[in-house]
């Protein structure tokens, strides 16, 4: 067994190079679509577009009949941000593949109601839709066939007045830059997860030959699938860093021999008051890019006795306080190291005072 006594790899670790507000941090996740589908005007509801590669918005050409079609999508964001945080900020992002049209309003809605997303897949280009399947969502369906919309196109069951509207043209990617309202949709579907419907998309309705095409989160091009960014902030805390003998203060990391073959690790306190706990991370010497959790908590105390495993590893010691954890130390570029994998708590490093 070999422990590192260094503090550059035993790593007591450093004030971190994100140095952000210990009072809050922002966070941004990036959320992929749960469901996506397109509502093809059809008074029986015969058509839908549930495991499609698109989905489509505005109003068909002449030889198409002038049909309408309407797109809807959800993100499930209550699985990916924490409950009680604050969105400040929503950017929907979509790739535009195919439109017969030139520069065009599309309009995002927060529906109302739940809808469905069923296995039927057009052929070719998608435009004309495919028999609807179970739990399609279609003109009328909420789910086909059992459940309706309110109205025809889901009249009735979304906001009328638009969350956001983004004049779309040639083909590319185009994103619908957060709003208010946007975020007061995505903020409202965190906190009340039940009520988590997404947004129907309406393109030009009043002329022919409007339609846009978009990619569907079943695309196979992963960089074309709809992308929800949500900026997000905890109001937790961060933690900051504990001694390393150079950039902060204090006794470093040490490790001695004790009883029966066990070792004691010591360490200084963190930098940062509020940080009231410490965590332990364990790697291979081999890899100093790769540890996980030991221990994920001393239950507050610089130093810790504990029987070390039988092949060579390292030694990372992390401050922590009620929600987050802090620094792991920088690496020999002077470059904050990753989390721990698996970790014992969220980062949010905080600066030194």
């Amino acid at each position: 067994m070999t422990v590192a006594r260094a503090c550059r790899v035993a790593a007591a670790v450093a004030c971190g190079l994100f140095a952000l507000d210990p009072a809050a941090r922002a966070e941004v996740v990036t959320l992929a679509a749960g469901k996506d589908n397109t509502l093809y005007e059809s008074s029986t509801g015969s058509l839908s577009n549930g495991a499609g590669e698109h989905f489509f918005v505005g109003r068909t050409d002449i030889i198409s009949g002038g049909a309408i079609r309407r797109g809807v999508i959800a993100f499930g964001v209550a699985g990916s941000i924490p409950a009680g945080a604050v969105i400040t900020r929503v950017d929907l992002t979509l790739n535009m593949s195919r439109a017969i049209s030139a520069l065009q309003p599309v309009s995002l809605h927060r529906l109302l109601a739940d809808w469905g997303e069923g296995t039927s897949d057009p052929i070719g280009e998608e435009g004309g839709g495919v028999a609807s399947t179970p739990g399609d969502a279609t003109w009328i369906h909420r789910f086909f066939d059992t459940t309706r919309w309110s109205g025809p196109g889901a009249a009735g069951d979304f906001v009328t007045t638009p969350s956001t509207t983004v004049q779309v043209g040639p083909i590319g990617v185009y994103t619908f830059l957060s709003t208010a309202a946007m975020v007061s949709d995505v903020q409202g579907w965190l906190d009340n997860p039940a009520g988590n419907f997404g947004w129907i998309l309406i393109g030009n309705e009043s002329s022919l030959s409007t339609t846009k095409r978009f990619d569907s989160r079943n695309n196979p091009v992963a960089s074309a699938q709809p992308a929800l960014t949500v900026e997000f902030s905890t109001g937790q805390a961060g933690a900051g860093s504990v001694p390393d003998g150079g950039r902060v203060p204090g006794t470093p990391l040490t490790v001695a021999h004790a009883a029966g073959g066990d070792i004691r690790l010591s360490w200084g306190g963190s930098c940062l008051v509020g940080d009231s706990d410490f965590e332990i991370y364990a790697g291979d010497m081999s890899d100093f890019t790769r540890y996980s959790r030991k221990f994920c908590s001393t239950s507050g105390a610089t130093a810790l006795t504990f029987t070390p495993a039988a092949a060579s590893e390292f030694y990372l010691v992390v401050p922590r306080n009620a929600t987050r954890e802090g620094s792991y130390g920088v690496n020999s570029n002077n470059v904050e190291r990753p989390a721990g994998n698996p970790a014992c708590l969220p980062q949010a490093v905080a600066a030194c005072p």
